[in-house]
């Protein structure tokens, strides 16, 4: 009777960890399929909303943007989030942290530049536990528990170059590795823990594919134009040595327009798209994603001056449809973002704090609330 039920165990968790957790086993609206998307923006960028991806250097969206870095740079960014989701069984509360954001860039020439980064594509960490009765002949039954745990993410590692041909124009291209594995874990117990042990078993599932992206940025007195693209390429999810499922990366394209006459000052708008369906042969008929609209407004102005550091004080609102479904409706989440940053140690240093409110919702009864605080430093040796 035992052996019976383990082996049932046994085959259901080798099922499960193949593919994304779906809605009832998932504990947020954020953290569906492959998991979140962080948006690869930069904490400068985040302060405002994301409004200036495509026209700042720190964030690996457009490559042209680089040609922005007077010298050589090292940034990274720790982004902390702290979840609040309600629903009828109740509330839960979960802190994630993530570092979205490494990044390193190189001048070859006076117009010409080099970086070499990696960013988080899509976030996948998340812990459910749930009921559930398993049937052990016609007439017995054994309640257990099973705990889902994935720990994990997709990221994208880009080698970029830009160059400034003249003072109003910027071009960029960009290669890119798309990697990252799961760890997935599922434990069974059993209430009768006396006639049935608890069972664990766990895999690795990794991810490989490529992309090509390019940019391009055109300045004049009052405005700077900005957009980028990514054409993805082949993308895997395998086991080991064995090859699971094959997709494409998610191509992207994006456009911006900032308003520059104000000194020291940007006030822009962003959209982008993001074409997430691609990845959908990569799962199940649970699997659902959706092509999604990112958009965004934020400023980023000149503050007050503490001694001989200029302050600059950002703010913005996000909209946007996060890339897989909750049982079966679009998830979409809003975002109020402020921040501010600062140059020290005679500019060699640059920090930035934003802190965003996400709402999180769905045509369902559960709903998120999240609090995310992401800080970015600069350093240019």
């Amino acid at each position: 009777m035992m052996t019976d039920v383990l082996a049932r165990s046994i085959r259901r968790a080798a099922i499960i960890a193949c593919i994304p957790a779906i809605a009832s086993a998932q504990s947020s609206l954020s953290s569906q399929g492959f998991g979140f998307p962080t948006g690869q923006l930069s904490s400068r960028a985040y302060g405002a909303g994301g409004a200036l991806g495509e026209m700042d250097p720190l964030s690996p969206i457009n490559p042209a943007s680089i040609s922005l870095l007077p010298t050589r740079t090292l940034f990274f960014q720790l982004e902390p989030e702290y979840r609040t989701v309600s629903s009828q069984t109740g509330t839960d509360h979960t802190t994630t942290a993530r570092y979205p954001v490494i990044f390193g860039a190189i001048p070859v020439s006076q117009n010409w530049i080099f970086s070499l980064g990696a960013s988080t594509l899509l976030d996948r960490t998340s812990v459910t536990s749930f009921r559930t009765t398993q049937a052990i002949s016609s007439t017995e039954s054994v309640a257990m528990t099973t705990n889902y745990a994935i720990d994990g993410a997709m990221s994208d590692v880009r080698l970029a170059t830009a160059w400034t041909p003249t003072n109003w124009l910027r071009v960029g291209v960009g290669a890119h590795g798309i990697t990252g594995h799961n760890l997935v874990t599922i434990t069974q117990s059993f209430d009768d823990s006396l006639q049935f042990s608890a069972f664990t078993a766990s895999r690795v599932l990794g991810f490989g594919g490529t992309a090509l992206s390019g940019g391009v940025e055109i300045v004049t007195k009052q405005f700077v134009l900005a957009g980028s693209g990514r054409y993805g390429g082949p993308l895997s999810l395998h086991a080991e040595d064995t090859v699971l499922a094959s997709g494409r990366v998610p191509n992207r394209f994006g456009a911006s327009v900032a308003y520059v006459g104000i000194a020291n000052s940007t006030i822009a708008v962003r959209t982008s798209h993001d074409n997430w369906s691609s990845l959908g042969t990569l799962g199940t008929s649970q699997l659902h994603p959706v092509d999604a609209w990112d958009s965004s407004i934020g400023a980023d102005m000149a503050g007050p001056r503490l001694g001989d550091h200029l302050m600059f004080l950002r703010g913005g609102f996000r909209v946007r449809t996060l890339p897989f479904q909750a049982a079966g409706q679009n998830v979409s989440e809003k975002s109020i973002t402020g921040g501010l940053g600062t140059a020290f140690a005679a500019n060699r240093v640059v920090a930035d704090l934003a802190v965003i409110h996400a709402s999180r919702s769905a045509n369902l009864s559960a709903s998120e609330h999240a609090w995310t605080f992401s800080v970015g430093i600069a350093v240019r040796p």
